[in-house]
């Protein structure tokens, strides 16, 4: 039986080409997830533009205008996430002098660059999140540094397998050599 690790071929929702000078890989973020989101959001603003319109004009105390505004900045924020949910893609570029994270059109958290010179050992960490009913599971690109920090590249990912071909071809074009380290999937 061969130690060799597993080749991951290229995962759906995913591209990934080598420029030569660079490696790319861009993700796209749409899923069945936003279409769902997309009609909770259209309920949600629907019925505070409608409560609104009902109180327009009234003689309503101040109190009944500003107590629905914190329900607004969830409607707007949701907004916010659906529309990048339809338009988004991660993109990670990786040459011989850094790894760089980029979400666009729509800016969102997580854009970053970190020095390849700095990277000791990259792995695919799951992240699990509790709810009352459910248990939710998502996947973190992270790295070692030289240093012995332990930071994130890459969060959010809800396929193992995106993670785990990212780390796999970075690894590669960097050579750096695969090692176990604590706490990784697999």
């Amino acid at each position: 039986m061969s130690d060799a690790p597993m080749d991951i071929g290229l995962p759906e929702k995913m591209s990934f080409t080598d420029h030569g000078t660079y490696i790319e890989f861009v993700r796209k973020w749409f899923g069945v997830k936003f279409v769902i989101l997309t009609g909770f959001v259209f309920i949600w603003n629907g019925f505070l533009y409608s409560f609104y319109g009902e109180i327009a004009g009234d003689n309503a105390e101040l109190f009944v205008y500003l107590f629905p505004l914190i329900h607004v900045g969830v409607g707007l924020g949701l907004t916010y996430y659906v529309i990048a949910g339809w338009l988004n893609r991660t993109y990670v570029f990786a040459d011989k002098q850094r790894i760089e994270v980029q979400h666009r059109p729509i800016p969102w958290i997580g854009a970053k660059k970190i020095e390849a010179r700095e990277l000791k050992q990259l792995y695919v960490k799951e992240k699990v999140s509790r709810s009352n009913n459910s248990n939710s599971c998502s996947y973190e690109v992270r790295a070692v540094t030289n240093g012995g920090q332990n930071i994130k590249v890459l969060g959010g990912l809800e396929d193992e397998e995106q993670a785990l071909f990212i780390e796999q071809e970075i690894e590669k074009y960097l050579k750096i050599e695969n090692a176990p380290v604590r706490g990784e999937v697999g």
